[in-house]
């Protein structure tokens, strides 16, 4: 199954790399690196299905007790929407989804 990240999703990643390589360490970065794929892992897998996010076709796993996945799944893709700091605002993380 192919795995398609939307450009917020790849903007997320972006900063939650950055914040992590300027706040913490290049081992932060790695394990969040590791939870993020063994999580991509675990969905294209089927083993779960994943609880939706509101009222949208999207579902959400969290990564980290700090990071929460949302996707989507067709036939052949897992589509990655965003990748959410799970201390933004909900209600922006909601509207960024419509």
């Amino acid at each position: 199954m192919e795995i398609q990240f939307s450009k917020a999703s790849f903007d997320d990643l972006d900063e939650i790399e950055d914040y992590l390589l300027n706040t913490w360490s290049d081992k932060v970065l790695d394990d969040f690196n590791l939870k993020l794929d063994q999580t991509l892992n675990l969905i294209i897998d089927g083993i779960v299905v994943f609880q939706k996010y509101e009222d949208t076709n999207y579902h959400k796993i969290l990564i980290t007790k700090h990071n929460t996945l949302i996707y989507s799944l067709n036939q052949n893709a897992l589509i990655i929407h965003r990748i959410l700091q799970n201390f933004q605002d909900p209600d922006d993380n909601y509207e960024s989804l419509k």
